[in-house]
């Protein structure tokens, strides 16, 4: 990248914000595609290494909430985005607590998922799932899900998933069409991260149904039971 860089020339970066995935509990957007992620002040360093200075940084909303990062040869004027994002981050001793904090809290959102599907199953209610995004196979996969649990997952029309299964189970991928001809007691949007978006265009389309976000945490799941 540096031999490409004009001497006066401006590397941008996008990355998956740690703080941010740490913050909304998004371990399942961690898996084969996404190596890394970074906060400002890591990049920073990263970069000074090789001698570029980071001066303009914000958030922006990609993969559930990442970062663009501005950083040049030349020392520019930092702007007060990147100040303010750079003192908001947790430093290295905080950090490493606040992510044994993470481990425990991603384990809980697990069990609290397992029992809702399983309260429901008991029930005799029917579970699917909304979306097959390759963040949906992290969940499936370390929260151990299959076919007894989730009956099928919907994607849109003209989806190459449909007819296929989830990865490493039984679980079909269906047309989206199910969703409002079933009618299933509960959805699970793999999506999660875009659910804003997801959940109204869904009710307007008629389904009745109740939502569940695979990666809430403990106490969300008993304020939703």
């Amino acid at each position: 990248m540096l031999e490409l860089l004009a001497p006066d020339g401006v590397f941008v970066t996008e990355s998956h914000y740690l703080m941010g995935l740490i913050e909304r509990l998004q371990y399942d957007t961690i898996y084969q595609e996404h190596l890394r992620y970074y906060s400002l002040n890591s990049l920073t360093n990263i970069l000074k290494r090789h001698g570029l200075n980071v001066f303009h940084a914000k958030h922006i909303p990609s993969h559930g909430g990442s970062i663009r990062v501005y950083a040049s040869r030349e020392a520019r004027t930092v702007s007060a985005s990147a100040k303010n994002l750079a003192a908001s981050e947790l430093r290295a001793d905080a950090l490493h607590a606040r992510l044994q904090t993470f481990a425990r809290d991603v384990q809980a959102s697990r069990f609290a998922l397992l029992e809702r599907i399983a309260n429901a199953k008991r029930r005799g209610h029917q579970v699917v799932g909304l979306s097959a995004p390759s963040r949906g196979g992290t969940v499936v996969s370390y929260c151990g899900l299959d076919e007894t649990m989730i009956d099928y997952v919907c994607e849109i029309v003209g989806s190459p998933k449909i007819g296929r299964y989830m990865p490493g189970t039984e679980i079909p991928v269906v047309d989206e069409s199910r969703l409002f001809t079933d009618q299933p007691d509960y959805a699970i949007i793999f999506s999660w991260h875009i659910a804003d978006e997801l959940i109204p265009k869904l009710r307007a389309k008629g389904y009745k149904g109740e939502f569940i976000l695979p990666c809430n945490r403990e106490s969300d799941y008993a304020q939703a039971a």
